[in-house]
């Protein structure tokens, strides 16, 4: 079965599970909501009745600055605030995550009972996943992506002009961006390797994935690079868009607030896409 057969067999998944991303969707909105009150009471408080409240839509140094100097003493504080939303966001992720696999993975109608049933059923299985998969991406940061540039760099520093520099600039970050998809693309196969299997053993299922994604690598990352490219259209668009957009005023703030909740769908959309193109992969060729 070619790729493209097999992501119009995720599309039509993706729509029967419509409900699901629905749920998605809101738990996004409402975390968003949860973590961006304390930032936007703040600012509105103190800007929000001043000529310096008119640009907070668009990026204004001398706002930040403003900004800076007034909360100089608070940023230790805010870091931490920082540190707290983002873990509480990959514990979220992770337990969605689950819900999305395992619902998808058991090929029946969604339910909001059966969607949080896997999420807690998967959870624990997961977040061990998450915590395999850190050292690799240390590793993949740390180090193959440093030699990976290795070449680049040294391009880029005897480069006679401009234009290579530029050249060797992109070939690096799109080198990076490749190295990371196959990274991404092998935790997903670990994490449906568990649900398939109904697996235990994070260790085992990570050694079945690199199994399978050995035997069928160019067939499985041309997968994830293919749903990747709908990705970058995808964004591609919202910026466009976003950049003609207005600026100021209720209503100019009601139609980005929109768009952006659009994109965001869509966004989620594409997630599903994803799990739900390499589920069928896998099915087809697994071991």
């Amino acid at each position: 079965m070619s790729n493209f057969k097999i992501i119009g067999n995720g599309v039509s998944t993706v729509r029967r599970n419509s409900g699901m991303i629905l749920w998605l969707w809101l738990i996004d909105l409402l975390f968003g909501i949860i973590v961006a009150s304390p930032i936007y009471f703040l600012f509105n408080k103190d800007f929000g009745h001043s000529p310096a409240g008119e640009g907070l839509g668009r990026l204004n140094f001398i706002w930040l600055g403003d900004i800076f100097y007034k909360y100089q003493d608070l940023l230790p504080a805010l870091a931490g605030w920082v540190l707290v939303p983002a873990l509480l966001f990959i514990l979220v992720s992770v337990f969605l995550n689950g819900g999305i696999i395992g619902r998808l993975a058991a090929g029946e109608k969604t339910t909001l009972q059966g969607f949080f049933a896997d999420c807690g059923k998967h959870f624990g299985r997961f977040f061990r996943v998450f915590l395999l998969s850190l050292p690799v991406y240390i590793l993949v940061f740390g180090g193959l992506i440093k030699l990976v540039s290795a070449p680049f760099n040294v391009w880029a520093k005897n480069a006679a002009g401009e234009m290579p520099v530029i050249i060797a600039s992109n070939l690096k970050f799109l080198m990076t961006i490749l190295l990371l998809s196959i990274v991404q693309m092998y935790f997903d196969y670990v994490k449906i390797h568990l649900v398939v299997r109904d697996g235990r053993k994070v260790l085992a299922a990570a050694a079945a994935a690199l199994s399978f994604i050995g035997r069928k690598f160019f067939k499985a990352w041309g997968l994830y690079l293919l749903v990747g490219l709908l990705f970058i259209a995808t964004t591609a668009v919202f910026i466009a868009v976003t950049n003609v957009l207005p600026g100021t005023g209720g209503a100019a703030l009601a139609l980005g607030f929109i768009w952006a909740q659009a994109y965001i769908l869509a966004r989620i959309w594409i997630k599903v896409l994803f799990f739900a193109a390499e589920l069928d992969l896998y099915r087809i060729f697994r071991p």
